[in-house]
């Protein structure tokens, strides 16, 4: 068919209707909606070009279509050079975004600008295989006078849409003179569409792969069997102080120096065989690098595929285990109170204490709040985001303390769990450790702890290598150790190390301002935390608790507390909710006038007290005592009251 002939069909399907019939449903259906839109038939070019901002934009926005098609259509235009076609890539907005072609071809398209920035969507240039690709959501090819716009009606287009992720992201298509086109254009145009759907899919795979293996905390590589490096994570790049980049294809005792210190881990890796949590000494730029490794051989019918390497830093992991065993410090200096004299000197210790580097050394009764007052300073000093751990040295068997502490290799001991076990030290490596009743530590592991405080380093159960840790130690007692020291039963030496600040924590007795502050501190965050409303202190509760010796101390005092108030039926505490505490432990309880009396004789004095004050009114001594009248009764007899 002739230019003129295609031009003479072209008018012919403009100026009769029924003519149009002829045509392909697609197409003709095409032409209804071009004379809906009010698309100008006589254009001799595309008017619609964008400007170079516009361009610009839908570039970046496109930016991974134009990627991973542009080696698609230069094999394609490769394949078809020299036969006058162009081959171009449209956005979704069918914006034209790349066109390749020889200079006859280019210049062909640029006579119609088809031209990057070119728009060729079907509500504006009417019918063309680009607009109708995408209306149809399939590949189609458009012959001359099929156009709908007079510029387009001697050329001949093909052009497929691409999909991705079930979203049209731009079509890619092969336009020519209407006399290029063979049977086989759609076909290649198809395959090319294909080709670009697929690289899209390996690179997001890729992306994907990479985002997954890079957001994994363990660093991750694999090698073959000669020891290259095949892949790579970033955080095992970080581990080894590597350039990611510059690490495929490079052999590992490049990477990481093949001198003694590393010569055991590589011949491990490169082996072919399995490794489980192994731990390893690696010496990287002259450092140390204290890690677990776990070494898998692909499971693969290739037998020089290799092995994948899971490296964990020990650090790291020590983080983990804390996590999950807790130990967290909860308390800080906002959460004790009191006004005693004794007691604010003491804590203004602790405080300037905190920013200290050195050991420090708490004294006082059981019950005084050692272990808090160990996490407030632990909380305002600078390792309060590295670790904390408490051990109580009393509560372990003789024999567990030293694996507790300074943990164990596979095979120290009968028992002893496969991989060996870190102890408290290097968990607690950067941060700080709480030896609790430090007096109750056998005089052998005394002499092992003093090592670890000269020398900054542990050395596990049944291992060989010093293992530096960076601890502050808090340690706390309520014993007198200047008296164990004379006796043999505690290291002079260790006394010095721990003491270096010494800090005496009074006992409750003694903070006779502090006690009803205190009661009122613990009944409200225990009200608040058992979800009950604020209670308060009965009037002869507030004189018992001001008698009272506290042998205890606080902790006595807030556990008597919380029994209380889980059996109060009101918002009352009362002598009776508290009464059996005191009477079970029979400790002695001095009046004002420093006469030493029982709490029976307390409790008989506040009887007759009440007696005389409601004029022998049973029913009101009862209410006001916070006693039932059969306990009131029963009372009577013991204390010989009745009458």
């Amino acid at each position: 068919m002739t230019d003129l002939e295609l031009k003479n069909r072209w008018k012919k399907l403009h100026a009769n209707p029924v003519e149009r019939n002829a045509l392909r449903p697609e197409i003709r259906d095409s032409w209804e909606r071009s004379y809906a839109y009010g698309v100008n038939k006589y254009l001799r070019q595309n008017p619609y070009v964008c400007t170079k901002t516009e361009l610009s934009q839908y570039k970046s926005e496109a930016s991974f279509l134009i990627e991973t098609s542009s080696s698609v259509m230069n094999n394609l235009f490769e394949f078809v050079a020299g036969t006058g076609f162009v081959v171009v890539l449209a956005d979704a907005n069918l914006c034209i975004i790349n066109v390749i072609g020889d200079n006859e071809s280019l210049a062909f398209a640029k006579s119609a600008h088809l031209c990057q920035g070119a728009m060729w969507a079907e509500e504006l240039v009417g019918t063309n295989a680009g607009g109708l690709s995408l209306a149809l959501g399939k590949p189609i090819s458009v012959f001359g006078y099929e156009h709908f716009c007079l510029f387009s009606h001697v050329a001949a287009c093909s052009c497929a849409p691409i999909i991705d992720e079930g979203k049209f992201v731009g079509s890619i298509g092969m336009i020519a003179p209407f006399n290029k086109v063979s049977n086989h254009t759609l076909g290649m145009v198809v395959a090319s569409m294909k080709h670009i759907r697929y690289k899209m899919n390996m690179e997001r795979l890729k992306q994907y792969h990479t985002v997954l293996m890079d957001s994994i905390q363990e660093g991750l590589f694999a090698i073959d069997v000669m020891g290259r490096i095949t892949y790579m994570n970033e955080n095992c790049a970080n581990t080894l102080k590597l350039n990611k980049d510059a690490i495929i294809g490079r052999t590992i005792y490049d990477l990481i120096g093949n001198n003694l210190e590393n010569q055991y881990f590589i011949n491990k890796i490169t082996s072919g065989r399995r490794t489980i949590d192994e731990n390893f000494t690696l010496l990287i730029n002259g450092e140390p690098l204290y890690c677990n490794v776990t070494c898998n051989p692909m499971n693969s019918p290739h037998p020089d595929d290799g092995s994948v390497v899971v490296i964990r830093e020990s650090r790291r992991i020590k983080r983990l285990v804390r996590n999950i065993i807790g130990g967290d410090a909860k308390m800080t200096f906002d959460d004790i109170v009191g006004r005693d004299n004794e007691f604010l000197h003491s804590l203004k210790t602790a405080q300037a204490a905190s920013s200290s580097m050195s050991n420090v050394l708490l004294l006082g009764e059981s019950g005084t709040g050692k272990d808090i007052l160990a996490q407030a300073m632990h909380n305002a000093g600078p390792r309060k985001n590295n670790p904390y751990l408490a051990i109580n040295c009393a509560a372990l068997p003789r024999e567990l303390i030293a694996s507790e502490l300074f943990g164990y290799e596979e095979g120290a001991f009968t028992g002893a769990r496969k991989g060996g076990n870190m102890g408290k030290f290097e968990l607690a490596d950067q941060g700080t450790i709480f030896l609790d009743e430090i007096g109750d530590m056998p005089l052998d592991l005394q002499a092992s702890l003093l090592r670890v405080l000269e020398q900054k380093s542990i050395m596990r159960l049944g291992g060989t290598k010093e293992i530096p840790v960076n601890v502050r130690i808090i340690a706390a007692t309520n014993q007198d150790l200047e008296t164990m020291i004379e006796n043999n039963r505690f290291r002079r030496d260790l006394y010095y190390r721990l003491g270096v600040i010494r800090i005496n924590i009074p006992s409750l007795k003694n903070r006779p301002d502090d006690i009803i502050m205190l009661a009122e501190y613990f009944i409200n965050k225990i009200c608040s935390r058992l979800n009950k409303p604020l209670m308060t202190l009965a009037p002869e509760v507030i004189d018992v608790f001001n008698k009272y010796t506290w042998p205890g101390n606080i902790r006595e005092m807030q556990n008597m507390l919380e029994g209380a108030i889980q059996l109060a039926s009101d918002n009352i505490i009362t002598y009776d909710l508290i009464g059996n505490y005191l009477l079970q432990k029979n400790i002695d309880l001095s009046d004002n006038n420093a006469k030493e009396n029982t709490v029976d004789d307390l409790e008989k004095k506040m009887i007759i007290e009440y007696l005389e004050k409601y004029k022998y009114n049973k029913t009101k001594v009862a209410e006001a005592m916070g006693l039932s009248r059969r306990t009131l009764y029963r009372r009577l007899v013991e204390y010989n009251l009745l009458k």
